[in-house]
């Protein structure tokens, strides 16, 4: 099984540098041309500055049948061991040394009062890797939802197209739930409803944000107002308590910890639950820290998971160390060609370094740089590719539930929208997996 590609070669609607033309390549452009007016008309933008619409390829591909449940279950296996480090952190000495998070950051993980309930709510996993023996989780995003609104939304903007969508509804493809038009807001009003707030404390949402032009609080707003509610763009340390807003959500990526140093109002009406966000900070500021790899791979912490999950674990997570616990600079310094460098809390892939594009001295001098002690080192995975381009693969879980997946397609090694790659359409025979996936023995 492990042999299996990622993606249907029988579903594979692409046309990019390298491809074969396909029979319906004309089709595909009309299409394409429809689906970037689509994103235009609606706003659909990615965040890096300047915000720019969404990037559309001619390119809609199906993840392979078979394939793909065997996927969701070692990445949704994966998901529910990093809700285990979640939950063990508060209370584990070793892991609050090994992970090193913040003090500012982790003052407010450990004054959360249940962490045996904490939950990963929702994240997206990246993966590089062309079949299922080679799939590969590079990181876990918890914070960023952005791609995923952007993402369902393109997909639908594809099943509407009358070139494409007939072949899709011929392909037997249902849509996911990412795709639906307003799907965001309104697992964010049932997550606030399963926490105890009445219809009319979820009648007004706080979308938290840090500044920069990130365009996630504007499509979100977007949706709630076609719910008939109302959004505020707040700044964290901007929020007052006894207002009345009880629920919203938090868009933070914490590679600048420092400003959390303001936040004391919202850090405790989020901690003691009179703010009720998805991702709450005990969880998001353990989660997007990419040493939990680490912990996925150490041995040191493999206590911490269930014997049957160990197994999914080394299927599915590369080797991932931490630079000088549990690797060692020479180690680190004569594993060049095939090794990663990656800061804790980076994103946009700013901070990625691959060892096999660097020469020996400067390689050496990265490694041994005092201010890249504790980053992470990861085997470097083989991409999947199409054509002359990498790709990757997302997958999005919401609640423990596979809801929509895409792929980042790029000339270069580090594969990320906000560094000039493009978006590709991806979609699963298999509609919202049931929670039995999230249950079952892993293959």
């Amino acid at each position: 099984m492990d042999d299996l590609p990622l993606f249907d070669p029988d579903r594979d609607l692409t046309d990019f540098p390298g491809t074969a033309p396909h029979p319906l390549r004309a089709a595909l452009l009309t299409a394409r041309d429809r689906v970037r007016r689509r994103v235009l008309e609606e706003g659909v933008l990615i965040s890096s500055p300047p915000p720019t619409p969404f990037p559309v390829p001619p390119a809609v591909s199906v993840l392979h049948p078979a394939a793909g449940p065997l996927l969701h279950r070692r990445v949704l296996t994966a998901v529910d061991c990093l809700e285990r480090i979640v939950r063990a952190y508060p209370r584990h000495a070793l892991l609050q040394r090994f992970l090193d998070v913040p003090p500012v950051l982790h003052r407010w993980i450990a004054r959360h009062p249940h962490p045996e309930s904490l939950t990963v709510d929702l994240c997206r996993l990246d993966l590089f890797g062309d079949r299922l023996g080679t799939a590969r989780i590079l990181e876990f995003n918890a914070s960023s939802p952005g791609s995923l609104l952007g993402a369902g939304a393109v997909a639908r903007f594809w099943r509407r197209t009358p070139e494409i969508g007939a072949v899709l509804d011929s392909w037997r493809v249902p849509p996911t739930r990412f795709e639906e038009q307003d799907w965001f807001t309104a697992w964010l009003v049932a997550h606030g409803r399963a926490r105890g707030l009445t219809e009319q404390q979820t009648r007004h949402l706080g979308l938290f944000h840090t500044g920069g032009g990130n365009r996630d609080r504007h499509l979100i707003a977007a949706q709630a107002r076609r719910g008939g509610r109302t959004a505020a763009m707040l700044h964290p340390a901007d929020y007052a308590p006894g207002t009345g807003l009880r629920l919203g959500h938090l868009k933070h990526i914490p590679a600048d910890p420092r400003p959390v140093q303001g936040w004391d109002r919202f850090c405790a009406a989020v901690t003691d639950g009179e703010l009720v966000i998805p991702n709450v900070l005990a969880q998001r500021w353990v989660a997007e820290n990419k040493l939990c790899l680490a912990v996925l791979s150490d041995p040191r912490f493999e206590d911490l998971f269930p014997p049957g999950h160990r197994e999914a674990l080394r299927s599915i997570v590369p080797w991932s160390r931490k630079l000088g616990d549990g690797v060692t600079v020479g180690q680190a310094v004569a594993g060049r060609a095939r090794l990663v460098l990656k800061a804790p809390y980076g994103y946009f892939g700013n901070t990625v370094r691959l060892g096999c594009e660097h020469g020996p001295e400067d390689w050496a001098e990265l490694v041994r740089s005092p201010r890249h002690r504790g980053w992470l080192v990861q085997e470097r995975v083989a991409p999947g590719t199409v054509g002359a381009l990498t790709r990757d693969l997302c997958v999005a879980v919401l609640d423990h539930r596979v809801v929509g997946h895409f792929s980042r397609v790029s000339a270069g090694s580090v594969v990320n929208v906000a560094r000039g790659g493009t978006l590709q359409t991806v979609l699963s025979p298999a509609a919202r997996p049931s929670t039995d996936q999230h249950q079952a023995s892993v293959q």
